[in-house]
């Protein structure tokens, strides 16, 4: 039996969890000091990011531990969450950290906090599919991308998905990973590429991954966020997909998936 996955995860569920997230750190007794009622004032579309960024920054961990068992109580699809909360605060800590507005230790504390509460999310309902019932993906980045919450974001939903997802954050390209690809079974593979990953770095890799893979029905996925701009680049290296954002990635496997189901 599989898990039926949302028709829409767009405009709907955005707002469902901005209502979820206000109901629940604004309307509790037990909230701590700074979620108040009147923060919400003047930044409609925004409350849920600001106020669980707080949360991550602040030194007491009640703020996070609240705003986690809060956010875990409510049933919104994980690829919003991540799309609304998880990527955007990565993205806001790093300018923090860039333009020196927090101290090291703060922004890794908060980037620690964020990794848990993807943790968490993932572990807290697991996908209902039978093991000979899913697709497998392989997921690796490249040595030059050390950008590591990226990829845990992508195997977080690739899993939530239905995805059996080996490989990840850990896993380089190189020999281990040709290895890996060589035992075969893989409906994809995925490659986290990074802004400074060149061309022919990454052309060389596919094709260390196709010379390697016995199954040549396997799709090779680009993804991160740089490629925007490189789209007919990254095609150029022989990949199936190349993809900006985990939605895109999850939207394109699942109808290459279905299409080679089919």
């Amino acid at each position: 039996m599989t898990k039926a996955r949302p028709e829409s995860l767009g405009t709907t569920d955005r707002g469902k969890l901005e209502q979820a997230i206000r109901h629940h750190l604004f309307h509790h007794e037990d909230t701590p000091e700074p979620f108040r009622a009147e923060d919400m004032l003047g930044v409609d579309g925004t409350i849920h990011f600001r106020q669980f960024l707080s949360a991550l920054m602040e030194h007491d961990p009640r703020y996070f531990r609240a705003a986690l068992e809060r956010l875990r109580k409510e049933h919104v699809p994980l690829l919003v969450i991540c799309e609304t909360l998880i990527v955007p605060i990565a993205e806001e800590l790093g300018r923090m950290w860039c333009e020196d507005i927090e101290s090291f230790a703060s922004i890794t504390a908060a980037s620690s906090r964020l990794q848990m509460l993807l943790t968490s999310l993932t572990e807290a309902d697991g996908p209902s599919f039978y093991d000979e019932e899913r697709s497998r993906i392989l997921l690796m980045r490249m040595p030059s991308n050390d950008h590591t919450l990226g990829l845990s974001v992508i195997a977080a939903v690739f899993q939530d998905e239905g995805w059996i997802v080996d490989g990840g954050p850990s896993l380089q390209t190189g020999k281990r990973a040709y290895a890996m690809t060589r035992d075969g079974g893989y409906k994809l593979i995925g490659v986290s590429v990074a802004a400074g990953s060149t061309t022919e770095d990454v052309a060389t890799v596919v094709k260390n991954l196709r010379k390697a893979c016995p199954d040549r029905e396997t799709g090779i996925l680009l993804g991160g966020p740089s490629l925007s701009d490189r789209q007919a680049e990254m095609k150029s290296t022989g990949a199936d997909i190349v993809a900006n954002d985990v939605r895109q990635a999850i939207q394109m496997a699942n109808a290459m998936n279905l299409s080679s189901l089919g």
